[in-house]
């Protein structure tokens, strides 16, 4: 089989998706983001929004641009979709947010028309360039060029399409994160305090209950989070 298919039982733990349905589901383009951390958005529209039943209709939807990932229209069935990506249906008034669940698997949260307008990303490393500004390296696989003083870890508020700065959260004390990977992936939590690390290990994040590391800490909020967050399942 083709390097574009993916069998369903070895599918990732983040897809929340039927095993045993079918054999074979659709491998999300590299690049953008992990296949870990990624869904295509052909999977999206079938197995998660049930908008289509089959792989040809959902090609179908996308050719004929009714869908936006990020307020720009994609076609290609398997584009990427992962951590803070906005997926919008105009005709359908359906806008959604990208976030994890407490098992770490991807779901999707109902957004305002204009919260899906934007986005947060996470600069996860920065690199001076030509002329003496900086690029910054994002989570989402994207990058920027940016003269604003941020740091990694920092994450930016940018408005869609056109990816500019609205806002910077910055990583510290005292900021509402979500917990993106370990034993507590998924909580919503405010940091206490920030433990610097002399070696080549992350640096340790500490909350009320737990730690957990640096990567695993995506700031989405200064005092609370600014996205809309998925209801607790009890």
């Amino acid at each position: 089989m083709s390097s574009s298919h993916l069998k369903r039982l070895v599918a990732p733990r983040s897809w929340n998706i039927a095993r045993k349905k079918n054999v074979w589901t659709t491998r999300p383009m590299p690049g953008k983001h992990s296949l870990e951390g990624a869904i295509p958005i052909s999977t999206i529209l079938r197995d998660y929004l049930n908008v289509c039943d089959t792989k040809r209709e959902a090609k179908i939807i996308l050719n004929d641009g009714a869908v936006l990932v990020d307020q720009r229209v994609v076609r290609e069935p398997k584009t990427a979709v992962g951590l803070m990506d906005v997926i919008s249906l105009p005709k359908m008034k359906i806008n959604l947010r990208t976030v994890l669940d407490n098992h770490g698997r991807i779901q999707f949260v109902d957004v305002k028309s204009t919260e899906a307008k934007w986005k947060l990303v996470r600069v996860e490393n920065k690199v001076v360039v030509k002329g003496g500004k900086t690029q910054l390296n994002l989570h989402d696989g994207t990058n920027l060029i940016s003269d604003k003083k941020v740091k990694t870890g920092d994450v930016l508020q940018l408005s869609l399409p056109n990816m500019k700065i609205k806002k910077i959260l910055e990583f510290k004390e005292g900021a509402q994160t979500l917990i993106t990977g370990g034993s507590h992936v998924g909580l919503i939590a405010k940091i206490k305090e920030i433990e610097i690390t002399r070696s080549t290990k992350p640096n340790l994040v500490m909350y009320d209950d737990f730690q957990t590391i640096k990567p695993y800490s995506f700031v989405i909020g200064e005092k609370k989070a600014m996205i809309t967050l998925p209801e607790v399942k009890v």
